[in-house]
């Protein structure tokens, strides 16, 4: 959904040297000029005697006749000395602009064009403030249950709104559960600075150091991507899947083994580049200690969560077709229950526990059935005698994420 109308934001601002580069008052060579905004072509064919006033008006023409960019292009200078200068201003106001990669020869192969005879000065996307409040969001989605949320924003008032918002949403009154994906642009610094400011188990925060692909669009492929093999199986690893339409860091700017690992201790998700293809290494929330700030794993890694909530909505669809809907009685288990009464007891919600839990292990979702079934408590509540109360203790399965191996060899 879309927000911010009428916010006062300032939009972020950038701006590319044309006549600076030039070997000569006017292009010298043919060429073609490869430039990206945010990970899309922006090429620009460059004639002989263009001039830099020229060359930048043929630049902005092209951005502007792309209405998906996220930036608009003007030219400012008129004398020859002073033209060619490209001003950039990012279509929507907030932070997000600052993030507007704008780079050229990203390619194998892509080099500057002969008539430069050094490389364009690109100004980088900054200036942009005040995003806006996701706080708005919730009225609207308030009665809609939505299993994951995409958002593309990581100052801390937003990160706090979303938090707070599924924190609530996980409640038992409430039971509207659902889970949380954004990106960010950093180093390894700056992102363990973030993860390290967050502490919530419904939000996964993945980092990429300078990659053309904007932070926003990095969150809707990381997010569309693990949604879509969650709900298909939410106690299955992600890693290895590749985040589409994703253009990877040049290799001088990805995260080493040991810059990932410590991302990981820092809440923060993690990917590797396979042959040019972005993939998810390590897909965990934010979660790293509890109330009390002791380290704590309980919730790090974003199975968990969206094998509880699968097991929830099983067991609420579960108990509510079989006990709430055909509106049973309830009674102790000492009750003898006749045929056709519609008489629940202790027992027989156990019973039809078992049998649910039994099919969870069957589809892997849980383990260990037998000590499920010892530990399972369900018992009459002794003040409301309309109320059963049930322990559950499942065993969750795990992922097979690390393979061991020791060679003891002999020559």
């Amino acid at each position: 959904m879309a927000i911010g109308s009428g916010i006062a934001g300032t939009a972020a601002s950038g701006a590319i040297d044309f006549s600076a580069a030039l070997s000569a008052t006017t292009a010298s060579a043919a060429g073609t000029y490869y430039l990206l905004v945010n990970g899309v072509k922006v090429n620009f064919d460059i004639t002989i005697g263009m001039s830099g006033m020229a060359i930048a008006s043929g630049v902005a023409s092209t951005i502007n006749g792309n209405s998906l960019l996220p930036i608009t292009a003007s030219v400012s200078g008129v004398a020859a000395a002073s033209g060619g200068h490209l001003a950039l201003v990012a279509v929507n106001s907030g932070t997000m602009g600052n993030y507007i990669d704008v780079r050229h020869d990203y390619y194998t192969g892509e080099s500057q064009p002969y008539a430069f005879s050094t490389s364009t000065n690109i100004s980088v996307m900054a200036g942009g403030a005040t995003d806006p409040d996701l706080g708005d969001v919730w009225a609207v989605i308030d009665n809609t249950t939505y299993n994951y949320i995409i958002q593309p924003y990581i100052d801390a008032a937003n990160l706090t709104e979303i938090e707070d918002e599924l924190t609530s949403r996980f409640t038992a009154l409430v039971d509207r559960q659902g889970h949380g994906f954004t990106a960010v642009r950093a180093t390894q610094a700056s992102a363990t600075t973030l993860g390290n400011s967050r502490n919530n188990p419904h939000n996964c925060i993945m980092a990429a150091n300078n990659s053309p692909t904007g932070p926003e669009e990095w969150a809707a492929a990381y997010g569309a991507i693990a949604a879509a093999n969650l709900n298909n199986d939410p106690a299955r690893p992600l890693h290895g899947l590749k985040l589409t339409g994703i253009l990877a860091p040049p290799d001088a700017s990805l995260f080493s083994r040991a810059e990932r690992d410590t991302l990981l201790y820092d809440g923060i998700a993690t990917h590797t580049v396979n042959v040019g293809a972005v993939q998810i290494e390590r897909s965990i929330t934010t979660y790293q200690s509890n109330s009390l700030g002791i380290a704590d794993v309980s919730y790090l890694d974003v199975q968990t969560l969206a094998t509880l909530s699968e097991i929830r909505y099983q067991y609420k669809l579960r108990m509510s077709n079989r006990f709430i809907v055909p509106r049973f009685k309830l009674a102790d288990d000492t009750f003898t229950v006749s045929p056709g009464s519609y008489v629940a007891t202790p027992s027989t919600v156990a019973a039809e526990i078992l049998a649910l839990f039994n099919q969870l292990q069957e589809i892997g979702l849980i383990e260990n059935f037998d000590d499920f079934k010892a530990n399972l408590v369900v018992e009459r509540d002794a003040a409301d005698r309309n109320r059963v109360n049930v322990l559950l203790p499942p065993d969750l399965i795990n992922q097979f994420r690390i393979l061991a191996g020791l060679i003891q060899f002999i020559l």
